[in-house]
């Protein structure tokens, strides 16, 4: 089993670096915006993908989503992001690797300041105190990479058991697989109950927006797709990528000025309207209008 492992991932490995041979130099990828086809790209396997997506389904309404659920009703939320704050906290420096395979050596940068700050001052990541400090979050992968080099998405492709994914991601995620550090752990029971931890995790992280897709969506496949499509190829873009507006250190670290809404010009402005109208109140005034065109008409059978 584990030549077979190793055999699949050299293979992996060995496409990834053929596909990534034609990409363009790093610079001029940095100095240019990324133009990518994942949200354009036709769901030419949509049958496979349907099957699988209804197989993933299953197995989470019958085994992890009740599971989120009672860890969610029996740990405390203080613990749960403490948890949360752990894994995300172990996936800076590989977050970093990928910055610096992208050129973006200051969002490298960033990422390094960010992992020693939470580690250490905040406890392998239970609290943020890199947030605190005003250093930026970035989350990168090598499909991501990939992206950033020129490497077309290719279709969509629901995976079993994984989830929403492209071709190209689904080539990466074995180097992905590879550089979490829970695989590094020798001893099996500590290994797979971090893995298992880190899965619950992930799944109560996502109640709240799978209870919505649940409730709004005609189909759930469709609108499941369509918003990680969406999603993906803003993380490949770099739309949250800002690091002129955060430094490296925390001792030059700028604080936000809130937004002030000027509500005395809104509120003027709305008795301007009021008394051009004759109307004191707009929200009683038509719920009174309402009120009115409910009413039977005189002589009408109700």
């Amino acid at each position: 089993m584990n030549t077979l492992m190793r055999q699949w991932l050299l293979g992996a490995s060995l496409i990834l670096t053929l596909v990534s041979s034609h990409a363009q130099s790093t610079d001029a990828l940095v100095n240019s915006p990324v133009v990518d086809d994942v949200v354009l790209t036709h769901d030419r396997f949509e049958a496979f993908n349907r099957g699988a997506f209804q197989f993933n389904d299953g197995w989470d309404q019958v085994m992890f989503k009740p599971i989120a659920k009672g860890y969610q009703k029996i740990v405390p939320a203080g613990s749960r992001g403490c948890v949360h704050g752990f894994f995300e906290n172990l996936s800076v420096p590989y977050t970093a690797l990928n910055n610096v395979l992208q050129g973006k050596f200051k969002a490298a940068g960033q990422d390094v300041c960010r992992f020693v700050v939470n580690t250490t001052v905040g406890v392998g990541g239970c609290v943020d105190m890199a947030s605190k400090w005003h250093i930026p979050k970035h989350e990168e992968d090598f499909g991501q990479t990939l992206g950033k080099w020129g490497v077309p998405s290719g279709p969509f492709v629901m995976l079993p058991g994984l989830g929403p994914s492209t071709l190209r991601d689904a080539l990466a995620k074995p180097i992905d697989f590879i550089a979490d550090p829970i695989g590094y752990v020798r001893a099996i029971k500590i290994r797979n109950s971090l893995r298992g931890l880190k899965l619950v995790d992930t799944r109560t992280s996502l109640l709240e927006t799978l209870e919505f897709v649940d409730d709004v969506a005609f189909d759930r496949y469709s609108m499941t797709r369509d918003a990680w499509l969406q999603k993906r190829e803003a993380d490949v873009r770099d739309e949250d990528y800002a690091p002129d507006e955060a430094p490296l250190a925390s001792g030059e670290a700028t604080p936000v000025e809130p937004v002030v809404h000027n509500e005395p010009e809104v509120n003027k402005a709305s008795l301007e309207v009021n008394a051009v109208t004759g109307v004191s109140d707009p929200l009683a005034e038509a719920e009174r209008l309402a009120k009115q065109l409910t009413k039977p008409v005189a002589g009408e059978k109700k």
